[in-house]
């Protein structure tokens, strides 16, 4: 646990998944899937402008279409003041100037969010930030296997290529327009746009999956999943991976 001073308020935020409670780190990561997907700011909506050009390019009309709804949806989030990262946050906020924060309701998030008005916003990323990248160390350093986003090194990697062949055309005076061109195109359809409306939105199949998720482990080890912290969560589901595997073992043996 972490304890914060933010404009003028007290904080208490969740850093540690030894402490996260696992319904509040779903909540969290629903929120930044909804930001990632959607965003909440001019240039969000000019990345959804960039990427619908690309997909055009490259002939695929839906991930466009999907796309199009997308800067909708973000047009929305900008009149409405609504921020999925700012959601995130107040997620993790175990209490705010001695009240206990337990409405995990999108209502109830964006109430902590309208009590940090006064908290600048390059304050409140900063903590985000920190919080973020604490936790996601954490999880890399104790499941390494579920957390190690090898798709994330790929677009990197693809980052890394462009950056060279711009810097290429620094040193040398001329530029391959057409290289670079390919590369950017490549990193804007590099991943394939969610939907965030209808029955097949993402946010309710994130949830779908959790809840999935949870019932597995409940059946195997006759618990409550949702009470766990982030720590004993992934840890059972780990250690059912485990019985799983020395079950299927066991009876090629046979």
């Amino acid at each position: 646990m972490k304890k914060v001073k933010l404009g003028s308020h007290s904080l208490e935020i969740y850093d540690s998944i030894d402490e996260l409670p696992m319904k509040r780190f779903h909540k969290f990561n629903k929120m930044m899937l909804v930001d990632s997907g959607v965003g909440s700011s001019l240039s969000d909506a000019d990345a959804h402008l960039e990427r619908i050009k690309a997909f055009i390019r490259v002939k695929k009309a839906d991930e466009a279409i999907k796309e199009v709804d997308n800067l909708r949806t973000n047009l929305y989030f900008i009149i409405s003041s609504i921020s999925p990262k700012n959601l995130a946050f107040a997620s993790l906020v175990k209490s705010l100037d001695g009240t206990e924060c337990n409405d995990l309701s999108d209502d109830g998030l964006q109430e902590v969010v309208d009590k940090l008005g006064d908290v600048t916003v390059a304050e409140l990323n900063e903590e985000f930030d920190s919080v973020k990248k604490k936790i996601e160390s954490d999880l890399l350093q104790y499941f390494p296997q579920m957390f190690d986003d090898s798709s994330a090194k790929e677009y990197f990697d693809l980052l890394r290529r462009r950056t060279l062949s711009v810097l290429d055309g620094i040193i040398s005076g001329k530029a391959d327009e057409n290289e670079i061109e390919r590369i950017t195109t490549e990193l804007l359809v590099y991943s394939k746009p969610y939907l965030f409306s209808g029955a097949e939105s993402a946010e309710i199949q994130f949830d779908k999956q959790f809840d999935k998720m949870c019932h597995i482990i409940s059946y195997h080890l006759n618990v409550s999943p949702k009470d766990y912290t982030v720590t004993e969560y992934y840890s059972a589901f780990d250690y059912i991976k485990e019985i799983i595997k020395a079950k299927k073992a066991a009876y090629k043996i046979k």
